[in-house]
């Protein structure tokens, strides 16, 4: 199969970043739309340029894959692609498409592809970066992708027809979403009619007879700085024929400054440096202009175009319940679903009913769902009425007031030391089954993060007596788990299309710093509790606010890059503060294996105290495949590169959400089959260990251990 690197002369500004592709082919495409052969124009002449540029890339990827082979601990997903249909121009989970029958275009995603759909808040938050820093938004009434990559916190790809448009990710030092460009975004913007409307953002540059990539371009280079621009922020170029982006370091006043007087106004950091740098370019190469697609297929559209492959995933998960819990010596244990409230517990709920439900079997299954105390009114309130609405059989634990009776005796739990886990969920989890034997179905899966990449089909729990744990969608990708839900038309938690990508406690320190930000602007109730809280404890331990306004309270022992941050707000730190902190979730840094291998987190080590040789967790989520046929004959393209980052609330059910007491109160496996002759409903996203690096050389490894799901 021929494949082709898209964006792979993204050069990206940060170390974060995973790179693990070993293919190429730049394959072009033209202004009609469709997709013609490397080094041939759709008239079938030599393009000298697409052969040029295809040689730079296979050099570039050969570099990062030198050490390909050797002993490492980065973990590598085989299952790491989409395919997008040209002609329907939407994504597909398989090569075929359901709707015109053709084989679609295959696109290499970044590790861990756990790739889903943009919406809801997702939409209106790329639209907003699009409108204030071009003006237009090319990307409206369009579905798109978005696909978390390697970043100091939560960072994500925006993929829309098959190309990486740039990356939205949140700056911990802003406490915002910052969008940065890819090649072919900056190609989108060049193509009319946005042109016309961008045309503020565009810098003109000499033409220059070395190359200009990654190059610090000085004053007397500059032809034209529009006014209007900001320092720090992405700016389109120009130089003779050729197109790019960049990053402005002066804004437009301090530029106009410097053309009259030669002294910039603002005092800026190296100044006598900084003065003749006015800019850093990114990327800029001879590339026409990207024209997307006139089709803008909705989501009942890319559903069907992927039913096949949906159905095939049911199918296959439907087998491995029923499977395990038919079997004989399985027969008389009671089965529980883990029901969370997120995505892929709700899909397991789901097929559980349909294996499950109104079945000859001795005994039932039951949904259980763990109140913490602190879970999001919604959350509670969707899973209530999810299970009433069905009639399914339905039973919460409520960890009550547990987690803030707990809190007066012992610090806030962390991202290293998390006993909430176990105050507010296992010692509930410990009733289950009446201390006998029970099966519990649950929606971890292997592309959330690389703590899971290792999970079984099914394991025990050593922290609960007597469960067994089965993990029917294992392999599912984010992607596929959505497209499940739209397909079998299931309700899901509204605070999925309000920003939140993970479901899990409103305070959670495991969580990303974006998503705590959001959940302050969704709850500010809740987010006055917990603040009240953090004040009180850095008054008790001599910290700033703005320690804890920068999410520094997450850490008992603070990783590098909080270190990093707090030099570069002026933040002092006390030695015991600072350390090789485990961060579970910021997960796509280079640095975590290491971090990994200290903890006794080692996926590859056979020392680990877990026999099943994935991490001990507390948190419940979920897993991941693609529903891939083989020997596809279809070219394949790849998206790397990605830009480097520099009171009580209640539901309407009347139920109470636990807030801080004012005073101590006392409380006391199965195998799936596809039928021949159907679309294989999806390969083994199995995992192997891999020596890919990124082109420092350094190790890219992703770790999120977060309940969810």
């Amino acid at each position: 199969m021929t494949k082709q690197t898209i964006g792979s002369e993204f050069i990206s500004s940060s170390k974060f970043h995973s790179n693990p592709s070993n293919v190429n082919l730049n394959k072009k495409k033209s202004a009609s739309g469709g997709y013609y052969a490397k080094g041939k124009n759709p008239n079938g002449t030599e393009n000298e340029n697409n052969n040029r540029n295809e040689s730079r890339t296979e050099n570039k990827n050969k570099r990062e894959n030198k050490n390909f082979g050797k002993n490492n601990n980065r973990v590598f997903y085989e299952n790491n692609s989409i395919y997008w249909c040209g002609s329907c121009n939407l994504p597909l989970i398989g090569e075929k498409c359901g709707i015109c029958g053709q084989s679609g275009r295959e696109i290499l995603l970044s590790q861990p592809a756990d790739v889903r759909f943009a919406q809801g808040y997702d939409i209106e938050l790329v639209r907003k970066h699009f409108l204030k820093l071009f003006s237009c938004d090319p990307l409206e009434g369009r579905v798109f992708l978005l696909n978390k990559i390697p970043g100091d916190d939560q960072t994500l790809e925006v993929i829309a027809d098959g190309f990486l448009i740039g990356v939205l990710r949140f700056d911990l030092k802003k406490l915002d979403f910052v969008f940065e460009l890819s090649p072919d975004g900056a190609r989108l913007f060049f193509a009319e009619p946005y042109i016309f409307a961008a045309a503020n953002r565009i810098v003109e540059i000499q033409k220059a007879k070395a190359h200009l990539n990654g190059k610090n371009i000085s004053f007397e280079m500059i032809e034209h700085f529009p006014a209007g621009i900001a320092a720090g922020e992405t700016i389109l170029l120009k130089s003779g024929n050729l197109i790019g982006y960049g990053i402005s370091h002066v804004g437009s006043d301090d530029f106009f400054q410097i053309q009259k007087s030669g002294v910039p106004k603002s005092t800026l950091s190296n100044d006598d440096v900084k003065r003749q740098q006015i800019l850093k370019v990114k990327n800029i190469a001879a590339d026409a202009p990207l024209i997307l697609s006139s089709k803008k297929p909705g989501m009942d559209e890319i559903v069907d175009a992927n039913k096949e492959y949906i159905k095939n995933l049911g199918k296959d998960a439907l087998n491995t319940i029923k499977g395990v819990v038919n079997a004989k010596e399985q027969a008389q244990k009671p089965v529980y679903v883990s029901f969370s409230g997120g995505k892929d517990s709700l899909v397991v709920l789901d097929l559980a009913v349909q294996a499950l439900q109104n079945k000859s079997r001795p005994t039932p299954f039951t949904a259980i769902f763990f109140n913490t105390g602190i879970d999001y009114p919604e959350t509670i309130e969707f899973a209530r009425n999810f299970c009433a609405e069905r009639n399914i059989p339905y039973k919460e634990f409520d960890a009550g007031d547990d987690f803030w009776r707990t809190l007066k005796r012992k610090d806030h739990p962390t991202k290293d030391s998390r006993w909430c886990c176990k105050v507010c969920k296992l010692n509930s989890g410990n009733k289950l089954g009446g201390g006998k034997d029970h099966i519990s179905l649950d929606g971890k899966r292997k592309h959330e993060s690389f703590m899971r990449a290792k999970i079984p089909a099914m394991d025990t729990n050593p922290n609960v007596f007597g469960q067994l744990n089965v993990f029917p969608i294992r392999e599912w990708r984010a992607i596929e788990v959505w497209l499940y839900i739209r397909w079998r038309k299931l309700p899901y938690n509204p605070l999925y299309d309000n920003g939140l990508e993970r479901i899990g406690c409103w305070m959670c320190p495991a969580a990303f710093q974006a998503e705590y930000a959001r959940m302050t602007e969704i709850h500010p109730e809740l987010a006055k509790i917990w603040e009240n809280y953090l004040s009180g404890w850095a008054e008790k331990e001599g910290v700033s606010k703005e320690y804890t306004d920068h999410g520094f309270w997450r850490w008992e022992k603070l990783p590098p890059k909080m270190v990093k941050l707090s030099e570069e707000l002026g933040i002092e730190l006390k030695e015991s503060q600072i350390g090789n902190g485990i961060d579970e979730n910021d997960d796509l840094q280079d640095d975590f294996g290491n971090k990994n291998e200290r903890a006794g987190y080692n996926v590859n080590n056979k020392n680990n105290k877990n026999k099943n040789n994935h991490p001990k967790s507390f948190s419940s989520g979920s897993n991941s495949s693609s529903a891939k046929s083989s020997g596809s004959n279809s070219s394949s393209s790849r998206l790397s590169g990605s830009p480097k980052p520099s009171g009580s609330a209640k539901s309407s059910l009347g139920k109470t959400f636990h807030k801080p007491p004012t005073s101590d109160s006392t409380k006391s496996p199965g195998s799936g089959k596809t039928n021949s002759g159907k679309p294989n409903s999806g390969r083994s996203s199995k995992p192997k260990t891999n020596t890919r690096t990124n082109t420092k050389g350094k190790q890219s490894p992703v770790n999120r251990g977060r309940k969810g799901g």
